[in-house]
């Protein structure tokens, strides 16, 4: 247990190396609640890395009184000039213990107190572990190796009386709020949310008056309204996202590696912006030979990692077809039924609305043929965009109206180029989602999006 010496220094702590992913504060915090301890100090190598010293002593120590302790083994970080140091000295309050206190690269580690007799042992163990010189300080017992330099802790006591080392001294890890204090703070919650509610309340009184006026300012022509609708809707639709982009997915899965440093694509999400990759180890591999192909990803625990892509960027190659990395195009896939589908990508081709009955004519008739070579289709009825006003149907300046529906496809990986090829025979299908689940057995793809008509 953690105890204060009678010369103003502390010992017995256990000393943590602070990560830092979170603000000090807040992780020493949370270290100390998981080792139930009461009072730290902070030892800084000098080289950036902190460690914390977590004491767990009753709440009466005296640690802000008018001697402040100090911890022993980060004050020995300052005195000793040396990457590895072992303190021992008798134990002032036991004639039979000893203080064993060790520093490895400049970071206090153990902080004990040991029987004399069992001294000897423990420090020929650390010293078989460390590796590098070793300076022996203190005041060494005779059953020991005489120490490189004598230190006393009167001395160690005077140099922290002298500079008073602000992070070796003891602070209280926690201290509750008085009552007081926690009355002042109940009535100032309740106060600002008194004052809140009543901002709250105006502002929708406000609010609601200003939008009573717009929309008395703003009355318009229900054709007019229909066509700014109309407008918005169409801007809100993923046009970009046709057989263009359907081919740069295509091509960025398809120039994925079987094999990236021992990992192993196992799934692919897409959607209109990125590709999320799920990497799975096999046998052999590493996470640096992983990163070294894949720099982009990101390890999720021993076995698994993820990869953010962004196949935007990437153009596919018209002139010819590139075969599926996972799994080769077989004599039975649908594109050798139908070679419109080989034609090129005419550049960034984007949506189109068709006439319906041109699209279920083209389209639609190719994913009945999709669908009898045993992939699964789906094709819903489609629904207007904007529903025209009642009652102007009629008028010679309502434009169009503009339907949408939706489109599935799932089948064999093999198949995964007839999502591209379909799209870019019809020309109104946006691609929504693109899916591909990679194993030994039956690799699979699953796609889905959305169809325009007029």
């Amino acid at each position: 247990m953690a105890r204060i010496l009678s010369k103003q220094l502390a010992v017995g702590a256990q000393w943590e190396t602070l990560i830092g992913l979170q603000k000090e504060p807040a992780e020493i915090r949370g270290l100390a609640k998981s080792r139930d301890a009461s009072f730290y100090a902070v030892s800084d190598d000098g080289v950036g890395t902190r460690t914390a010293g977590l004491f767990s002593m009753p709440a009466a120590a005296n640690v802000e009184g008018v001697f402040e302790p100090y911890a022993l083994a980060a004050i020995l970080g300052e005195l000793v000039d040396a990457p590895n140091v072992a303190f021992l000295h008798p134990d002032p309050e036991d004639p039979e213990a000893t203080l064993f206190i060790t520093l490895r690269d400049h970071r206090p580690e153990a902080d004990l107190t040991v029987p004399t007799s069992h001294l000897r042992a423990g420090l020929d163990q650390w010293l078989s572990e460390v590796e590098g010189p070793v300076k022996l300080v203190g005041i060494a017992p005779l059953c020991c190796p005489v120490v490189d330099v004598t230190l006393t802790l009167d001395e160690i006591a005077a140099h922290v009386r002298k500079e008073q080392p602000l992070d070796a001294r003891l602070k209280v890890v926690r201290k509750p709020l008085p009552a007081r204090q926690m009355k002042i703070a109940a009535v100032s919650v309740a106060a600002i949310s008194l004052l809140f509610a009543a901002g709250w309340w105006g502002w929708s009184w406000y609010d609601d008056a200003q939008q009573a006026k717009l929309a008395a300012a703003n009355r318009v022509d229900p054709v007019d309204a229909y066509k700014q609708a109309l407008t918005r809707a169409i801007a809100a639709e993923p046009f970009s996202a046709g057989a263009s982009h359907a081919r740069r997915l295509q091509y960025a899965i398809q120039s994925l590696p079987a094999m990236a440093g021992g990992w192993r694509p196992v799934a692919i999400d897409c959607d209109v912006s990125r590709c999320e990759i799920q990497w799975r180890r096999q046998e052999g591999g590493t996470f640096d030979l992983l990163l070294s192909q894949r720099p982009n990803a990101q390890i999720i625990d021993l076995d698994h990692a993820r990869e953010i892509m962004t196949p935007a960027d990437t153009t596919a190659p018209a002139p010819k077809r590139v075969a599926l990395t996972p799994v080769a195009n077989t004599s039975d896939s649908p594109e050798s039924v139908d070679d419109a589908e080989e034609d090129a990508d005419d550049g960034d081709a984007r949506v189109t609305p068709v006439p319906r009955t041109q699209f279920l004519r083209s389209a639609g008739a190719r994913l009945q043929s999709l669908g009898d070579y045993g992939m699964d289709i789906s094709l819903s009825m489609p629904s207007p965009l904007v529903i025209a006003p009642p009652g102007v149907a009629a008028r010679r300046d309502v434009p169009p109206p503009i339907a949408k529906g939706e489109w599935k496809m799932a089948g064999h990986l093999a198949f995964m180029d007839s999502v591209a090829g379909l799209m870019m025979r019809a020309g109104n299908m946006s691609l929504r989602e693109l899916k591909v689940v990679i194993d030994d057995n039956k690799p699979v793809f699953s796609a889905q999006g959305t169809y325009y008509v007029h």
